[in-house]
């Protein structure tokens, strides 16, 4: 996988509190940027395998009317909440 240069301009809080970040985790700013940035780029690139198992299995339970669904008002009332 190639890499590509940006420049990108950020708030002064914004690198203050990055920096804070980078240091409780011994990193330089602009490693602890990149990582943040890359795992990120992941978890929004494509759901995992199990994730998608556990959808598929939802999905066929509910065409075939096996799904057991409860309203969100319902959770709310048992948990002692209301709308």
């Amino acid at each position: 996988m190639g890499k590509t240069k940006k420049l990108i301009e950020l708030d002064d809080k914004a690198i203050e509190i990055l920096e804070k970040q980078a240091k409780l985790q011994k990193r330089s700013l602009k490693n602890y940027i990149e990582f943040t940035l890359e795992d990120a780029a992941v978890r929004f690139s494509e759901p995992s395998e199990a994730y998608k198992t556990m959808m598929d299995d939802i999905i066929k339970r509910d065409e075939e009317g096996n799904l057991k669904t409860t309203s969100v008002a319902e959770v709310l009332a048992k948990y002692g909440r209301k709308l």
